[in-house]
């Protein structure tokens, strides 16, 4: 929600006027922490094996081998992250 707040503030600045890079810098801070976030639960119930085995169709998309996990797990922040910008 607070990036919602964010760049509905960001939105409805007068025009003429400038908005602070401090205000983009805590809107970019906001959107990657809530992605980091996302990221982090998403991962964690897919790798988890009990969850790996009640519903396989599903869980699963996190592949083994740790170069190809790392590669996931920072496409889903960047995703998260890019879905509360859009």
């Amino acid at each position: 929600p607070g990036v919602i707040i964010q760049l509905m503030a960001i939105a409805t600045t007068e025009q003429g006027k400038e908005v602070s890079n401090g205000a983009w810098t805590s809107l970019a801070v906001s959107a990657f922490s809530t992605g980091f976030i996302s990221a982090s639960i998403s991962y964690d119930w897919d790798t988890n094996p009990e969850k790996r085995q009640q519903v396989q169709d599903f869980y699963g998309y996190v592949p083994a081998q740790a170069s190809r996990r790392t590669i996931v797990f920072y496409t889903l922040v960047f995703f998260s992250a890019g879905m509360l910008l859009i």
